[in-house]
């Protein structure tokens, strides 16, 4: 048995440096795993978000292309309806220049031209595009002669 006095040897000095170079190892390797755990769950998380994000972009643009379509149907529908609309008062139109002709005082007549007046009144402000469109007329023909 050694001596408690005597100094240690060079093996037993050998041996606490390596045990304290293996637990230094060990305690860096822990240290190393808590950071790659705590990468790799950030990563995982880092993951879990964009496939969210990539969900959600799909279902915004299914849903950005089906609110497209259905306003481009009623935009047709709409243009259809007053195109029909539009038919409607001309055929009213027509047919009540000739009752007028025979009948001026009929009051059923007037109230329907006054029903249609209400629905339709009429807009004598010409469109701005259309002010241009018709410039562009008078200049190309010299000038509006």
């Amino acid at each position: 048995m050694p001596d408690p006095g005597a100094g240690t040897t060079l093996g037993e000095a050998g041996g606490q440096v390596a045990g304290a170079l293996a637990i230094l190892y060990a305690v860096g390797k822990a240290f190393a795993w808590i950071i790659n755990w705590r990468d790799t769950r950030e990563q995982t998380r880092a993951a879990k978000m964009q496939a969210w994000h990539d969900e959600l972009k799909s279902r915004e643009d299914a849903l950005d292309r089906k609110i497209e379509d259905r306003m481009a149907s009623f935009e047709h529908q709409v243009g259809e309806l007053t195109r029909v609309v539009d038919k409607w008062r001309l055929a009213f139109h027509l047919v009540a220049a000739e009752l007028l002709q025979r009948d001026p005082q009929s009051k059923a007549l007037l109230q329907a031209q006054r029903i249609l007046s209400e629905a339709f009144p009429l807009n004598l402000a010409v469109p701005e595009d259309m002010v241009a469109a018709l410039g562009q007329v008078d200049a190309a023909r010299g000038g509006g002669r």
